[in-house]
């Protein structure tokens, strides 16, 4: 169990594209999710750049959140966007994985090549590992990969009953239900996870940088 979920708040990782502008829909709808996320009471991770994980970010922070940066330095050299609390840097992608590999919820909205491949080691993890964290896929791209893999992989359907599927346009206050469901149930409690203590909005001021 990592760190904030041994201080009673789980850590809810969520992959995207960080090409995305601000005035793209997809990214308005991230920031959505982060706001519904923190609302919840969740600290929400990410991989601490621009486009989706900025946004998931900037949300979670306008409502008080905590927000982790899983950022790779020495690999490109960038910066954290500004909404990210606490950065952790990794040694290399595959550090950022492990990182990953370690919170207690991942949720994959929009992104390119390398959210397939944030997905596709995920899900390998719950389809072997007894102690994977659980997986949830927002929108009709991950609906197509799930097609994908039922019709062309050699799977079962149990490898494909792993994974939870939410529909495109899913409201963010169900995306954050769902999570406190899934959470809820890593956890062992028997019912949704809910907060003893939830954000304070208004206490988000982007961290100088």
């Amino acid at each position: 169990m990592n760190a904030s979920a041994k201080a009673g708040v789980p850590i809810v990782g969520v992959y995207g594209s960080a090409r995305l502008p601000e005035t793209n829909e997809h990214y308005q709808y991230a920031v959505a999710v982060g706001r519904a996320l923190a609302g919840e009471g969740f600290t929400v991770a990410t991989g601490g750049y621009a486009g989706v994980m900025e946004a998931v970010s900037k949300g979670a922070r306008e409502v008080g959140g905590e927000v982790i940066g899983y950022t790779v330095t020495s690999w490109d050299g960038l910066p954290a966007n500004r909404y990210v609390t606490e950065e952790r840097d990794s040694a290399d992608l595959f550090d950022r994985l492990r990182k990953f590999s370690e919170v207690d919820l991942l949720i994959a909205l929009d992104g390119g090549l390398g959210t397939l491949a944030e997905v596709a080691v995920s899900w390998n993890l719950l389809q072997v590992g007894s102690d994977a964290r659980p997986l949830l896929l927002v929108g009709e791209q991950w609906q197509a990969l799930h097609d994908f893999v039922r019709e062309r992989l050699i799977v079962g359907e149990a490898d494909l009953n792993v994974v939870r599927l939410l529909p495109e346009g899913s409201a963010p206050s169900l995306v954050a239900a769902t999570a406190c469901e899934l959470v809820g149930q890593r956890l062992g409690l028997g019912g949704p996870w809910e907060s003893q203590q939830r954000p304070t909005p208004g206490a988000a001021a982007p961290t100088s940088r």
